[in-house]
């Protein structure tokens, strides 16, 4: 039997070996840093979408007032309303407006979350409403 010589690049060496496992380190480092703030924003803009989903409820309630009976409606629900929605907890309330022909009515929701800076995030909404007890007709053709 005879003696087999083995080529000059048989095999890794453990510096190889050592040095692309370094490299696959430091990328699995980044990649996982960047999912995991992925999950962190994901979060934030479900809690967010959950919030205007809540303002826009507030709005369809209000819509359903009949215009001279809204700055009432307003007043009665200013103060602000726990809501939950997908497990969170919103607080909705509405800016009372100045009493005129029509009425600014401002929606306001906010939460506890650690995505907004001050630990407290907010989001508001605003329409116009006619408080005229017949509502005007527009004639194109005068």
């Amino acid at each position: 039997m005879g003696v087999r010589k083995a080529p000059a690049d048989a095999g890794f060496t453990l510096i190889e070996v050592l040095s692309a496992l370094a490299v696959v380190g430091v990328v699995m480092t980044a990649v996982t840093t960047f999912f995991v703030r992925s999950m962190v924003t994901v979060d934030v803009q479900a809690a967010r979408q959950a919030a205007i989903q809540v303002a826009a409820d507030g709005m369809e309630q209000l819509r359903a007032v009949p215009g001279a009976r809204a700055l009432q409606w307003i007043t009665a629900n200013a103060a602000a309303q726990e809501v939950t929605s997908n497990g969170l907890k919103y607080q909705r309330g509405w800016d009372v407006p100045a009493a005129g022909a029509v009425l600014k009515a401002t929606v306001r929701v906010t939460w506890r979350s650690k995505g907004c800076s001050s630990g407290t995030c907010a989001y508001s909404t605003s329409t116009l409403i006619s408080t005229a007890l017949v509502e005007p007709i527009f004639r194109p053709s005068a």
